[in-house]
């Protein structure tokens, strides 16, 4: 007996389907793309930080210019206390000591941790650099503990120790009545970084309220 032999049915599956085209690496512009996302969110976080960083300083400076204005004004406020107290006070020298602060275009500097004789000087561009601020915070030959008293302190000193800053502080009074009444004007110039120079400028007004007889 003959078996009859089953012709098979040959598939014809386009080649196309199983084929998958290799592909050996990225391509110019799709490396570019990815660089540049990269640097995308690489820079932004540092820009923030820089930013915030920048600010941080600007109000640290700011905060320090409030209180340097605030200590000229206690100072000037203690010299008037002090004339009081001594008894010498009356209607011309109620404000003995402050004479280089008043005046018409006159403005003076503050050291309080000077000598008496030499806390208040006048401003000057070729002297003092305009009453131009130092501050002690030692050298390289004079070491400086930060817990000496007058580390970090402001002042118009020029010795060993102390380095110049570029924040000014300006003072000038005007009498609004003679022997009575004055106007006490701090003024405060620094460089706050990216931010440009800054100004504060703090008025306060004091009386005379011992006049002896």
């Amino acid at each position: 007996m003959k078996h009859a032999r089953q012709k098979t049915k040959k598939l014809d599956i386009p080649y196309s389907i199983f084929h998958i085209p290799s592909r050996e690496g990225f391509t110019i512009v799709e490396t570019l793309v990815a660089i540049a996302i990269l640097l995308l969110s690489i820079t932004a976080p540092l820009t923030i930080a820089e930013k915030g960083l920048a600010s941080a300083e600007a109000a640290r400076k700011e905060i320090t210019a409030f209180y340097l204005a605030q200590e000229a004004v206690e100072y000037v406020r203690n010299v008037r206390d002090t004339n009081a107290l001594s008894g010498t006070s009356n209607l011309s020298n109620w404000l003995n000591g402050l004479t280089d602060c008043i005046g018409s275009g006159v403005f003076c500097g503050i050291d309080t941790k000077e000598q008496p004789s030499k806390q208040v000087i006048k401003c000057n561009s070729i002297t003092n650099s305009d009453c131009r601020l130092l501050q002690y915070i030692g050298n390289s030959q004079n070491q400086v503990n930060p817990k000496d008293p007058l580390f970090g302190i402001f002042g118009h000193r020029s010795f060993s120790g102390w380095t110049a800053t570029d924040i000014t502080r300006k003072v000038h009074i005007t009498e609004i009545q003679v022997g009575k009444e004055a106007e006490v004007e701090v003024t405060v110039v620094w460089q706050a970084g990216t931010f440009g120079s800054r100004t504060l400028v703090l008025k306060e007004n004091i009386f005379n309220w011992y006049v002896s007889n």
